[in-house]
């Protein structure tokens, strides 16, 4: 009988060890998450990589109103870096190219080709409109990341992430090319690699 309550004990004892590991999984597990979440972007010359998490879109459905090509694109009023309120409809009559991005590595290589297309059609696409979007960084350190590359086009303040939501922006970087009647003539989901793409779809945009 003796050994029988020893095996016995000893089968209760693994099991109770193998409960005890799992609890302190788990717990590490939500630890590293909070700590995760509640970690802050080092502002350097690097500007680490972050992605968003997006919530389900909150924009209500309006007939004919939507994020593919041929859509009219739904209207959105976000913060630009000065503190002033910016709606997509402030540009209608102008072609739109509208970017979502964040320090992600893919966002940095592509942010100065749409630079450099935004100065090659001054002259050529003068009504032109760049909007840059940040999706849920804060506005310190988006200004000191623009101030730093130097760019001159426009960027807005997407702090909860709902106008990316709402254009179901689930890579990042997302570039929309919307016409001046605000229809979504052409999309590109994630990063290009070279400004020539670019100029390409800008150019047909503005002869929509």
């Amino acid at each position: 009988m003796s050994v029988i309550n020893v095996r016995i004990l000893g089968h209760n004892e693994n099991k109770f060890l193998i409960k005890v590991v799992a609890v302190l999984i788990a717990l590490l597990t939500i630890t590293a998450l909070i700590c995760g979440c509640c970690s802050t972007i080092p502002v350097n010359q690097a500007f680490s990589t972050y992605a968003p998490t997006l919530a389900p879109p909150l924009a209500p459905k309006v007939l004919g109103v939507g994020t593919s090509v041929g859509c009219l694109a739904p209207d959105f009023e976000l913060t630009d870096l000065n503190g002033r309120e910016v709606r997509l409809s402030d540009f209608q009559g102008r072609p739109v190219l509208l970017n979502f991005w964040t320090y992600c590595s893919a966002c940095k290589a592509e942010l100065p080709y749409i630079q450099s297309v935004y100065d090659d059609c001054q002259s050529m696409i003068p009504n032109l409109v760049v909007l840059a979007v940040n999706v849920s960084q804060p506005a310190d350190q988006v200004k000191e990341f623009v101030s730093y590359y130097g760019f001159t086009f426009e960027f807005l303040l997407d702090s909860w992430a709902t106008t990316a939501s709402d254009y179901y922006v689930h890579k990042i970087p997302t570039t929309f090319f919307i016409d001046k009647n605000g229809i979504i003539q052409d999309l590109n989901v994630g990063g290009f690699s070279n400004a020539t793409a670019i100029k390409q779809r800008v150019v047909a945009l503005a002869n929509q």
